[in-house]
């Protein structure tokens, strides 16, 4: 076990300096050079010399293999300079949006186990049933559909034609609810198919057929028995995509026009406000891979026959 954690402490240190190398790299080989882009906050036109000066400055007239080592070391100390457009450390700015986005991402993830678990388990009671074919045809739309368009769909019904939520600004929880769902919306398709799969492959199971011939009821064979050793997969792929509904977060936010991380990075992305974009793809990164290790080391324990597979 301690050797599989320092191997995904390893895994999780290569991963982040492979975003933060290939960040920093995009941010340089960009139309427009991290100088300009901070010249043009201040003046529409600047000339030559303002964007050298700046160039100077910031220390951009250095090599990149120089700049990164300068920018990691400052990184490190979760130092990842200041935003262009607020001249304040992109950090602070970051954190201070962040609630609303884990409030969002929170909401979704609770929503994604409410819907998905019972129609995975309604599904594969009901094989073959007009509910198992109602959840299949669920699961193809979620992963279908792409979120933007299920969130101006929601809008245009709910907000325009209905008035139940406002179409600018954050208004209640009717809209926070809705943007939930929409950042819920393809994982709870996805989840329950899965689930679905797993149950009906575990039905013919040894020990579920022990457990039918001991008089055990259907119930406590599909919570105990079924339900039980489905879970550690879904649990990962659960996990794995926790990581998608943080990154969702920048669309729907811009959606409903909430406000939160999501809606300050594309912001930034629009300003070319590249100390803001770094860190965020940086830490983005890193939320991905402590999620992914996390469910894996859960779903593991669960199950450790898991862990001898991935062995093997």
């Amino acid at each position: 076990m301690g050797k599989r954690i320092v191997r995904k402490l390893i895994y999780l240190l290569a991963v982040w300096i492979g975003i933060s190398v290939l960040s920093f790299i995009l941010a340089n080989i960009a139309p427009t050079s991290p100088a300009e882009a901070y010249a043009r906050r201040i003046a529409k036109a600047p000339s030559e010399e303002v964007i050298r000066k700046y160039n100077e400055a910031f220390g951009f007239d250095r090599s990149i293999p120089e700049q990164y080592v300068q920018w990691l070391s400052r990184a490190i100390h979760l130092d990842f300079g200041k935003s262009y457009a607020t001249k304040k450390p992109v950090v602070q700015a970051l954190l201070s949006v962040a609630p609303p986005t884990f409030f969002l991402a929170g909401l979704s993830a609770i929503l994604i186990l409410i819907f998905a678990i019972p129609l995975g388990i309604l599904a594969a009671q009901k094989e073959g049933g007009w509910i198992d074919r109602i959840v299949t045809v669920f699961s193809f739309l979620s992963v279908s559909i792409p979120g933007y368009f299920l969130g101006l769909l929601i809008l245009m019904i709910l907000g325009i034609r209905l008035r139940a939520i406002p179409i600018i600004g954050h208004g209640n929880l009717a809209s926070t609810l809705c943007a939930s769902f929409v950042l819920a919306f393809p994982m709870i398709g996805s989840l329950s198919r899965v689930l679905r799969s797993l149950l009906l492959e575990n039905q013919y199971s040894s020990y579920v057929l022990y457990a039918r011939a001991r008089g055990v009821s259907p119930s406590q064979i599909m919570i105990w028995h079924m339900l039980r050793n489905a879970a550690p997969p879904c649990i990962i792929l659960f996990g794995q995509n926790l990581g998608y509904l943080l990154a969702g977060t920048a669309i729907v936010e811009n959606i409903f026009t909430m406000p939160g991380v999501g809606k300050i990075v594309l912001e930034a992305a629009l300003n070319r406000d590249f100390p803001m974009i770094n860190c965020y793809l940086v830490l983005m990164a890193l939320c991905f891979a402590v999620f992914n290790m996390a469910a894996e080391h859960v779903g593991t324990l669960l199950n450790p026959k898991l862990t001898r597979e991935s062995k093997s």
